[in-house]
C-alpha cells in the first residue's frame, strides 16, 4: 500500500528533500545526560551492494528487491549501504516505505555522494555514494570528507545520531580507499571522529567496507586490547568488531568476500566490518551471509562481490 497519495515521483522528491540535512561540524562539548544503567539492543545490517560495478546503476534488475527482501527478513534497526547509486538510494527509500519499515517516514535516511552527479563514469551519471537508513528518527548529520587518495572518488564518513534513546548513539558508515598508500590517513581520520564521540560518553557504531582486513597493523589502534589471537595480535584500541568472537577464526571473524583466499584461517578476504566501543558492549554477535544469485536479467547473477553482514549488539550507558 502506498504511503502517500501524491504521485510516485513527486513523493520521492519530497521524501528525499526532507531527509537531506545540512552538514555539521565535528561535535564538541559535553554529552547529553543518560539514564543510569540503561541498555539498548540494536540489529545492524550492512552491505556493499556494488551499485555501479555489478549493476551500472540499475534499479530494475533485482538488486533493490534483494535489499528489501533481506531487510524484511532480518528486521534490522540500522542499515548501512556502500557503493549505492543516487537513484538506487531513492529506490530503496520507496521500497522501505512500502514495507512500512521506518518509524519516521520523513527522517530515516541519509546519503553522501563520493562522485559528482553527471559523471558518466559511475551509475550512468547518477553518481555513487554511501547511505544510512534507520527505524528511528535521525538527528543532525556529520558529512566528513576523508583525505584524498588521488583516485577521483572522494571517500566520505557519514554519521547521524539515533534520537529518542536513553543514550546518544551515533550510527556511521564509510567506504575507504583501495589505494594502499592512503589507507592509514583515511583510517586515522575516521578513528579520530569515533574517538571524539566515545570520549564524550556517546556510543559510536560504524559499519562499512574498510578495504583493510582485521589482521592488518593499520587496525591495531581499533581492536580492543583483549583481542589477542593467532589471527589478530598486537591490538591497542578500544573497539570490538562485532564478529571477533566467531569460532571459525577467533579474533578475526568470518570472510565477507568470496573472491580469493587472502584472509585468515583459510578464508577469503574480510573487509566489511562493524565496530562499537568495547566498554559499552554487554553482548554482541555478527554473521556474514553468502552472496545471493538473484540479480540480472535472468536473476542468476551474484548481486555483489561482498556479503551482507548483520549484527546484534546490546550497549549500556555505563562503562
Amino acid at each position: 500500500m502506498r504511503i502517500s497519495p501524491v504521485p510516485d515521483l513527486a513523493r520521492r522528491l519530497l521524501t528525499v528533500a526532507a531527509i537531506l540535512v545540512a552538514t555539521v561540524a565535528l561535535p564538541a562539548g559535553p554529552a547529553p545526560a543518560a539514564t543510569a544503567n540503561a541498555t539498548v539492543t540494536y540489529k545492524i545490517w550492512h552491505w556493499n551492494m556494488a551499485g555501479h560495478h555489478q549493476h551500472l546503476g540499475s534499479t530494475t534488475n533485482g538488486v533493490i528487491q534483494a535489499i528489501a527482501g533481506s531487510i524484511s527478513y532480518r528486521r534490522p534497526d540500522l542499515v548501512s549501504v556502500n557503493e549505492i547509486c543516487r537513484n538506487q538510494y531513492g529506490a530503496v527509500i520507496d521500497a522501505l516505505q512500502r514495507m512500512g519499515w521506518p518509524r519516521d517516514l520523513g527522517n530515516f535516511a541519509r546519503y553522501e555522494p563520493m562522485t559528482e552527479a553527471g559523471d558518466p563514469g559511475y551509475c550512468a551519471g547518477h553518481g555513487i555514494g554511501v547511505a544510512l537508513f534507520s527505524r528511528f528518527p535521525l538527528g543532525g548529520t556529520l558529512r566528513q570528507t576523508l583525505p584524498d587518495d588521488g583516485s577521483g572518488r572522494q571517500r566520505k564518513l557519514l554519521c547521524a545520531p539515533v534520537t529518542a534513546q536513553p543514550m546518544t548513539v551515533r550510527f556511521c558508515t564509510t567506504h575507504l580507499t583501495t589505494v594502499a598508500a592512503h589507507r592509514a590517513a583515511q583510517l586515522g581520520r575516521v578513528h579520530e571522529v569515533l574517538e571524539s564521540y566515545r570520549s564524550r560518553g556517546e556510543v559510536p557504531i560504524i559499519a562499512g567496507d574498510f578495504n583493510v582486513q582485521p589482521h592488518s597493523a593499520l587496525l591495531d589502534p581499533w581492536y580492543d586490547t583483549s583481542i589477542d589471537t593467532d589471527a589478530n595480535r598486537a591490538n591497542t584500541g578500544r573497539y570490538h568488531e562485532l564478529d571477533d568472537r566467531e569460532t571459525v577464526c577467533p579474533g578475526w571473524g568470518e570472510q565477507t568476500t568470496e573472491s580469493n583466499r587472502l584472509g585468515a584461517c583459510d578464508q577469503s578476504g574480510k573487509v566489511d566490518l562493524i565496530f562499537a566501543p568495547a566498554a559499552r558492549l554487554t553482548t554482541y554477535t555478527a554473521d556474514a551471509h553468502p552472496i545471493g544469485h538473484v540479480c540480472g536479467a535472468n536473476r542468476d547473477k551474484p548481486c555483489s562481490d561482498h556479503r551482507i553482514v548483520d549484527a546484534t549488539l546490546t550497549v549500556t550507558t555505563g562503562e
